[in-house]
């Protein structure tokens, strides 16, 4: 893996662990702020705006029901200044294939897309990523 896949899955694996702690402000960190934004959360409908998507991550990291998640099988692939990741997440006894698609702001990447649907695929790694900040 070279340095450009690696820091991508640095702010992948951020991106979970935003996720699993319920951290609205780390999440919000890790999105882009000068480059569009869009989400597609599973059965949800399509979020075209950077407010519109991170109050949908509010109400998920928010909520009474935050649902416990790890990722596994994480794939970089990097274009130039576009990255982005395809994994599997475990959310309770569900199964979901996802994308995220990072861009260069200052440097960084930050999320520019997230989308992920139900799948029948199983994991070709038992050991989930961390999902705490390194």
């Amino acid at each position: 893996m070279d340095q450009n896949e690696a820091t991508l899955m640095f702010a992948n694996d951020a991106f979970y662990a935003a996720f699993a702690s319920g951290d609205f402000e780390a999440m919000n960190d890790l999105w882009a702020k000068s480059h569009p934004v869009s989400c597609i959360h599973p059965g949800a409908p399509i979020m075209l705006s950077r407010t519109v998507v991170l109050e949908s991550w509010r109400a998920i990291l928010e909520g009474n029901e935050a649902p416990s998640i790890q990722h596994l099988d994480a794939t970089p692939m990097v274009v130039g200044e576009v990255g982005w990741v395809t994994c599997l997440e475990r959310v309770g006894e569900s199964m979901i294939a996802a994308t995220n698609i990072f861009v260069r702001e200052n440097g960084q990447w930050k999320m520019t897309h997230h989308q992920a649907g139900p799948t029948t695929q199983s994991p070709r790694e038992e050991d989930p990523r961390p999902t705490q900040a390194h």
